[in-house]
């Protein structure tokens, strides 16, 4: 009896061990699930903050498009790398005798392109950007989206050309120059599906300067701005010759009554982009107090190229630099040469990444211009 008693109690302990052992493993089992979970949340927050690297923002002032978040990790953070002959020396050639603050203030100006009335009394769905003369006939180089309406699905029927002093530590307004004319542009957006469906990389468009603003126009009026000045114009036209008053609503002339020759930025053709080369941005972007009345100026350096047709060569440039709304269709300039080496067309946002100024690089800009204009933009400044 005592043995059989012995017996049972030796069973109930083991029992009682085990039943304590499973209720421990139960326990545990659940708040481990929950860290996983809880892990897993964490890990696709960080994927989608991400992904807001190449969440695109208009860089023009009006009608702002938030578009959807693109897909996580579409950049490729490599560019053609740095070679490592050390005994090499690069020699740089500036694009210009002109100072960088003269070439800038000769060829960067600001762009009003709305639907104007036919009465001229109203100007709407405006857009302000920012844009380049890049020949001396007076062509301007920008972006598609300032100067078209994707809601009508077509060009807006008015461009106006305003500039201001570079550098303007006064913050003067701009002043209204010249009438522009819309001369090509890609019809149809091309969209990339190699790092987002939502983006579109032919951002670019070719204006030309058309006549000087008629004193009986109400643009200045409808803009808020003052119209330029004979001097005002000698900055811009016939290389600082003093210009001579034209016919009405005509453009102004040069010496002798020659025909106006419009200042440019010269474009770089020699520099190629690596990462960690700092470049400088140009645009009339907004300040503190929402105006865009000044080129303002950033410059950052390259951490990423967009690689749309996987040729490894550089294409869309990411730039760490603090665009703002204003700077589409601005200047990517290599601060050496100080010669022009892209088109600014968009900014990216992410609480965590940081902002981006995003740039069509100079070869596959002029790659791009002529599959879809039949545009040879190296011509531009030889001809």
């Amino acid at each position: 009896m005592a043995l059989k008693f012995l017996k049972f109690i030796f069973l109930a302990v083991i029992v009682a061990f085990t039943v304590f052992f499973v209720s421990i493993v139960f326990k545990q089992t659940p708040n481990q699930k929950s860290n996983n979970f809880h892990d897993d949340v964490i890990q696709n927050q960080n994927l989608n903050s991400n992904s807001k690297i190449l969440q695109k923002i208009s860089t023009t002032t009006e009608n702002i498009v938030q578009l959807a978040a693109p897909k996580p990790k579409p950049v490729s953070s490599t560019l053609p790398p740095i070679k490592s002959k050390t005994t090499e020396i690069i020699t740089v050639k500036e694009v210009s005798s002109k100072s960088f603050e003269d070439l800038i203030n000769s060829s960067v100006i600001q762009l009003y392109c709305g639907n104007l009335s036919s009465d001229g009394m109203s100007f709407s769905d405006i857009s302000r950007g920012t844009g380049i003369i890049i020949d001396d006939s007076g062509r301007l180089l920008t972006n598609r989206h300032v100067i078209y309406d994707e809601n009508l699905k077509k060009i807006k029927n008015s461009c106006f050309v305003l500039k201001s002093p570079f550098p303007n530590s006064d913050s003067q307004k701009p002043k209204i120059y010249y009438k522009a004319d819309v001369i090509n542009y890609p019809l149809l957006e091309k969209f990339s599906e190699f790092f987002s469906e939502d983006k579109y990389y032919n951002d670019f468009s070719v204006l030309k300067i058309s006549s000087k603003i008629n004193k009986e126009s109400k643009i200045n009026l409808l803009l808020g701005f003052d119209y330029a000045s004979l001097d005002d114009y000698s900055v811009i036209e016939n290389n600082g010759l003093p210009a001579q008053a034209g016919p009405p609503g005509g453009l102004p002339t040069g010496k002798a009554g020659e025909a106006s020759r419009f200042n440019f930025l010269p474009i770089d053709w020699d520099y190629q982009p690596k990462n960690d080369d700092f470049l400088i941005t140009l645009g009339y972007g907004v300040d503190a107090s929402h105006l865009a009345n000044k080129i303002t100026s950033t410059i950052g350096k390259i951490t990423g190229n967009i690689n749309i047709n996987k040729s490894e060569e550089p294409q869309i440039l990411l730039i760490e630099s603090n665009a703002t709304t204003g700077f589409s269709g601005g200047a990517l300039i290599n601060p050496k040469s100080k010669g022009l080496i892209g088109l600014v067309s968009w900014i990216t946002a992410g609480d965590i990444t940081g902002k981006y100024t995003v740039a069509i690089f100079r070869d596959f800009l002029r790659n791009m211009m002529l599959t879809d204009l039949n545009f040879d933009l190296k011509l531009t400044q030889t001809q």
